[in-house]
């Protein structure tokens, strides 16, 4: 359920002010690492350019709902220039708008896998809460036509406020075709975006396992040791875990957790919460839940925690 409360879950383990601030130094690593490959192993460097690509390829953000809602307004609005020049971890945001749902004798359209804006109007249908609820921990509802709700704004800011409850989603007014809103829609989205973007994150780890796994034996054994370096190294293991935090399965561990570490006993604090019983009740996200553990003993390490010191490090 997206309640605008785990969208930052990523900022957990890097006390990053922004996105950017959290992936810039990681992404260099990365492009480093193909670089060192090309010497060493062409496909391994062209698996880890592909990673690249992948990090930087356009998010696309479906633009959905019923016939009549204003679904081409919004997605305009979203391509005017306003947004059109914003990136995420560099990549950029590509609006796309969909076929309506919920068109008798039609298929509603596939919605699992971008970031996604439901556009709603007062009048909330069963279809409506369908939509969201297969895309929640990834979606925005607009109230479009917000002009038309009671006097004021303040009666649209808390008609959208009652829709959200009913739909699990942050939910923002909007005149789509004047743009009263769109700084509310612009601010709500951003975060959704991001977390769209640390999912991709979450896959680069077994890609690179995979990578090393490949070079095995002869001269593509020097490919195998500088992948399983990189998945070493502070940037790697901290990267690839604070992808993990957006796993759907971690979101009540990470609202529960304690908040970023700012100081080594901050961070030792977190090593501890995610080492102890976290991991032992839930063998089946055991891995997840272990990667977050090891990212926060080396946040740890790096704020000047003593490495070998068993109860954190175990």
């Amino acid at each position: 359920m997206n309640t605008g409360e785990n969208v930052k879950a990523w900022a957990r383990i890097v006390p990053a002010v922004s996105l950017d601030d959290a992936c810039v130094a990681p992404m260099d690593e990365l492009r480093r690492l193909a670089y060192r490959l090309m010497s060493i192993d062409q496909h391994a460097a062209e698996a880890v350019h592909s990673i690249v690509g992948s990090l930087t390829a356009p998010l696309q953000v479906l633009v959905a709902g019923r016939s009549g809602v204003g679904r081409s307004a919004v997605t305009r609005l979203l391509e005017s220039d306003a947004f059109a020049s914003h990136r995420v971890g560099g990549a950029p945001v590509i609006p796309t708008e969909t076929r309506a749902f919920d068109v008798p004798g039609a298929t509603d359209p596939d919605l699992s896998s971008h970031c996604v804006v439901v556009v709603v109007v007062d009048a909330i249908r069963d279809a409506d809460r369908r939509a969201v609820g297969q895309v929640s921990d990834h979606c925005l509802a607009v109230l479009n036509k917000a002009d038309h709700i009671g006097d004021g704004w303040e009666d649209a800011l808390a008609r959208a406020a009652e829709i959200s409850g009913e739909l699990s989603a942050v939910t923002v007014p909007l005149v789509a075709l004047t743009g009263q809103g769109r700084e509310a829609l612009f601010d709500e989205l951003s975060p959704i975006l991001e977390l769209w973007w640390w999912r991709r994150v979450d896959g680069i780890r077994s890609i690179l396992a995979r990578v090393a796994a490949g070079a095995e034996v002869g001269e593509s054994a020097g490919a195998r040791d500088e992948v399983e370096q990189y998945l070493r190294t502070d940037s790697g293991l901290i990267f690839a875990a604070t992808g993990a935090l957006t796993r759907p399965e971690l979101c009540e561990f990470v609202a529960d957790a304690p908040p970023t570490p700012t100081t080594a006993e901050d961070a030792r604090r977190c090593a501890q919460w995610w080492g102890g019983p976290t991991q032992r009740e839930h063998p089946a996200w055991a891995e997840s839940i272990s990667l977050v553990h090891r990212a926060y003993v080396r946040r740890w390490v790096l704020l000047g925690g003593e490495r070998d010191r068993s109860e954190v490090s175990a």
